[in-house]
């Protein structure tokens, strides 16, 4: 089995693409006078294995020298790539042209130089100015201080050391802020991805807590882009984790008109704007609120052209899960079994390829909203096989919700396998888990309670009839503030109709959407 030093190796070599890969050939030749063959076949060997094989390169290449030589090879050969990418990469974002800028200020400073280094900096101040890039301007003050110094400060005014200094303190305040709103929006999503929607009334009362602590801090401290960014991200991530959707639809408009307003900014990170762009989507649908939804799909669309961005693996990988899991929730909501399917052939090619970058919390997502399509389409083999790999591939730890709703979804699909002596083992590792969670709400309640009973019952007449009693109970359950959150995760409401009514799940769930076919 490859170690992991040796898989990183791999990982780099096959993560080029194929102008990285032409480039890097070319850039050994030049660089690695001595040692180019060596590198360039150990490259090549490694290019050409899917799986890792130390093995096999050990065996072909250094097959007379020690393991030690073969690992000494392996490391120059990746920090070598890794000065080829630097090189191929070099004017391709602002930090790089920053950091050359500051590279060439100390040479033309330690030449003496001094009129050549103050006009580079100045040049690198007003580049690092319009893109807010803070480390970058400390570094270019530092550089200034010490021209100030020269001679006994003999060419620096007392205005010129005054504004140096209210310059460096403004930055510093700046710094603080958006390290201090980052640690608080942390809290709080580290909370939100473990717990997953907030229930609880004293959860949501120490939530809203923190938020306007957020506001609050936001509104006293310097402001930036990035401190903007978060507090209103922080913002419309607890609006959704308690199903305020009309707010959270509103704040979610405001940070995407903010990163319009900043394009220059949100170049450099565009995963902010896809997810913002992603979230008001899928809370436009939500609402209703479907001209949104074809407006934002479209920004989603032109987002590449708009951010004039290259298609990065990283910007790949996160365009894949945002619109591929938006697409999929969307089909569940609208009852689009047809156009669900035929995302879920994607997503699983997707899901191979991204499959060690994708988290356990990100793939227990997509294995849910996969599993609920099938349940639509009436495959439940195939929707119980896609619930067991989340159930088998998430830890409780990383996600309640997902996990709990899991269990509860296996249960569902037991029942419309007819598998009926599974589910009362499945309900007793349910309440123990709802009970060591404390998440045991009405919802949860009312779900175990039909299945204890659905499960014994041997006559249609009694489904019917507690069915009916389940679907009055969730009507109402839709609407309230602790349980509604239930159905984000399937419309239980709509399910059971489909029992009493004998109609299919997905026509039921188009007739409840305000429009058919919502993609």
């Amino acid at each position: 089995m490859a170690n992991k030093v040796s898989n990183h190796l791999h990982q780099l070599i096959h993560s080029l693409t194929g102008t990285e890969k032409r480039y890097f050939k070319k850039f050994a030749v030049r660089h690695s006078a001595k040692d180019k063959t060596a590198y360039l076949q150990l490259f090549e060997a490694i290019e050409k294995q899917s799986v890792y094989d130390e093995e096999k390169i050990l065996e072909k290449l250094f097959k007379s020298s020690s393991k030690s030589a073969f690992s000494l090879s392996k490391n120059r050969l990746y920090h070598q790539m890794l000065k080829s990418l630097d090189a191929f990469h070099s004017e391709s974002s602002v930090d790089s042209e920053l950091n050359y800028y500051l590279h060439y200020a100390e040479i033309l400073f330690d030449k003496a130089l001094y009129d050549q280094c103050r006009r580079i900096l100045s040049s690198a101040e007003k580049i690092a100015d319009k893109n807010e890039k803070w480390i970058a301007l400390l570094q270019i003050i530092k550089h200034q201080k010490r021209l100030a110094e020269l001679n006994n400060y003999e060419s620096a005014e007392e205005n010129t050391i005054e504004k140096l200094a209210n310059r460096e303190l403004k930055i510093l305040k700046i710094l603080d802020a958006e390290a201090g709103l980052w640690h608080r929006k942390s809290m709080v999503f580290a909370k939100l991805f473990k717990q997953g929607q907030v229930r609880k009334p004293n959860d949501v009362n120490l939530l809203r807590t923190q938020i306007e602590e957020i506001k609050e801090f936001s509104d006293s401290h310097p402001i930036s882009f990035e401190a903007d960014y978060l507090s209103l991200h922080t913002q419309s991530a607890f609006y959704f984790s308690t199903g305020d959707y009309i707010n959270c639809h509103k704040i979610l408009k405001r940070n995407i008109e903010l990163m319009e307003s900043r394009l220059e900014l949100v170049k450099g990170d565009p995963s902010i704007y896809i997810s913002a762009i992603t979230n008001i989507i899928y809370i436009s649908a939500k609402l209703n609120l479907f001209s949104d939804v074809d407006t934002y799909l479209q920004k989603s669309r032109n987002m590449p052209v708009k951010l004039r961005s290259k298609i990065t693996a990283d910007l790949q990988l996160r365009i894949f899960t945002n619109t591929y899991s938006l697409e999929l929730a969307i089909c569940a909501l609208s009852g689009n079994v047809e156009r669900g399917i035929a995302a879920v052939k994607e997503v699983e090619k997707g899901l191979a390829k991204w499959d060690t970058q994708l988290s356990d919390v990100r793939k227990a997502g997509f294995y849910h909203t996969i599993s609920t399509i099938y349940i639509l389409a009436n495959d439940f083999k195939k929707a119980l096989s896609w619930n067991n790999k989340l159930l088998n591939t998430i830890p409780i730890e990383k996600s309640e919700d997902q996990y709990c709703f899991g269990k509860i979804m296996h249960i569902l699909i037991q029942y419309e396998l007819g598998n009926y002596d599974a589910i009362p083992h499945s309900l007793k590792s349910l309440k123990r888990q709802l009970k060591l969670r404390k998440r045991k709400h009405d919802f949860e309640n009312e779900f175990i309670e039909l299945m204890s009973y659905v499960s014994k019952a041997d006559n249609d007449q009694s489904h019917n009839s507690i069915f009916q009693d389940f679907a009055n109970k969730m009507e109402a359950l839709e609407t309230d503030p602790q349980n509604k959150i239930a159905f984000e995760y399937f419309d239980f409401k709509s399910w059971a109709d489909a029992k009493i009514l004998g109609k299919p799940l997905a026509q039921l769930v188009r007739e409840r959407a305000p429009e058919k076919d919502v993609l």
